[in-house]
Parts: structure tokens; C-alpha cells; sequence
């Protein structure tokens, strides 16, 4: 009797022993998972690239102490009756899901801003001038929107209009209505009338030589073939 009971012990013992090495297997086993997937998990947030934008004390700061023009009535319609005292270009890294403008709807200035140049008179005037003539638009654009260059008018540090331009997909927005963007419409009078807003040659080298200047995104860009 007292023989078996020993042989008992010995199986219980046996049995702990293999158990307990089981799960002390499988605990290391599981840990090494967990340390996969925290490794990888940490390979794919450093993989994701942290873009460094300028602070918003900054911007604001910025616009405050930035010189002051004056509205040319030479430029065209509609800024020859725009009233503001300071333009200031923002180069910046797009994402048309989230950012579309320089200054979003809450009146903040988005955080993807890398660069800041206020624009003196002569550059003002030679922008305007040229955004505001017909011949600076009439092709197409395409369906995406990812603009780098935007345009923000300032009257008393207060926005008062801003304009934000993509090359890549040819197109622009601007919170007040450039009359000469949609001179090119067909289909007129009908349900199915559309503009060709995009930029020609001559629009398109504007924003470029202005971005050549700045030393903005945009200075090495191509303009588009036209035959106007």
C-alpha cells in the first residue's frame, strides 16, 4: 500500500513538474508575441512621417509685425475693391482630406505650415494682376485638390480673404469669387454648364515665378502647354 502511495506522489510530482513547464513554455511564448507586436507597432508609427509645422503663436505673431500695403485698383476685379493692408503667402503641406486652406472654418491657422513670406507691394500687384485676367485661365483641372501655395488677405491683422492654389491637379479656391476663372463655360445656359477654371500657360507662370522668389513648393514647377 505504502508503495503505491509513493508512486502516486511521483506521478503528482511528475505532473506539476511537466505543467508547470508547459506554462512557463507558453508564458514565454506569449511574451515573445507581445514583444512582435509591440516592435512592429513601433516600426509602423516611426515609418508614418511627423511633419514639423510652424507654431501658431508664430503665424499670429507673424502677421502682426508683417509690413503693410495698399490695395491697387489696377489689379482687377474683384480686388481692385478689396480692402486689406497685408498679404502674406503660407507654403504648405497639403492634405485635401483635412486642410484645403491656410486658415480653417474655426478661424485657426492650420498646423502643416512651413513656410511664411509677406508679399511687398510689387509682388501684391504682379500676383493680383495676374489672377484676375482672363487669359490666366481656361484649361482643365483635375478632380483632386492638394494645394502647397496659399494666399492670405489681411485687413487690421484680421483675414479677410485667402486663396490657396494646387499646380499638381491645375486648379484654385478663393473665399471671394475671381469673376475671370469661370470666363471659359460651356454648355452655357443649361443644367450641364461647367467652366474650365483651370490655369493656362501665363496663370501658371505667375504663381510660379512668384513661388521662385518666395522659395516656396512650387518654384520648380512646369508650366502647362497651351496654345493660347
Amino acid at each position: 500500500m505504502k508503495i503505491k502511495i509513493n508512486k502516486i506522489y511521483r506521478f503528482i510530482i511528475f505532473g506539476s513538474v511537466i505543467l508547470f513547464t508547459s506554462c512557463e513554455k507558453r508564458i514565454d511564448k506569449i511574451d515573445k508575441v507581445e514583444e512582435i507586436h509591440k516592435r512592429d507597432s513601433i516600426q509602423l508609427i516611426s515609418d508614418i512621417p511627423i511633419i514639423k509645422g510652424l507654431k501658431e503663436n508664430e503665424l499670429i505673431n507673424y502677421v502682426k509685425y508683417a509690413p503693410t500695403i495698399k490695395p491697387n485698383k489696377n489689379n482687377g476685379i474683384p480686388f481692385n475693391n478689396l480692402n486689406y493692408d497685408k498679404i502674406i503667402a503660407y507654403d504648405f503641406n497639403c492634405d485635401e482630406k483635412m486642410y484645403d486652406n491656410v486658415i480653417d472654418k474655426n478661424g485657426k491657422f492650420i498646423p502643416i505650415i512651413e513656410k511664411q513670406q509677406f508679399l511687398t507691394q510689387k509682388q501684391a500687384d504682379k500676383i493680383l494682376s495676374a489672377l484676375t485676367k482672363k487669359s490666366s485661365y481656361g484649361e482643365a483641372s483635375a478632380a483632386c485638390f492638394n494645394p502647397h501655395l496659399g494666399l492670405v488677405f489681411f485687413k487690421n491683422n484680421k483675414k479677410v480673404n485667402q486663396i490657396s492654389i494646387c499646380l499638381d491637379c491645375n486648379d484654385s479656391t478663393s473665399e471671394i469669387d475671381i469673376p475671370a476663372r469661370r470666363h471659359k463655360v460651356f454648355n452655357k445656359g443649361t443644367d450641364s454648364e461647367y467652366s474650365f477654371t483651370g490655369y493656362t500657360s501665363k496663370g501658371k507662370t505667375a504663381v510660379i515665378d512668384l513661388c521662385k522668389e518666395l522659395q516656396f513648393y512650387y518654384k520648380s514647377a512646369i508650366p502647362i502647354d497651351t496654345k493660347k
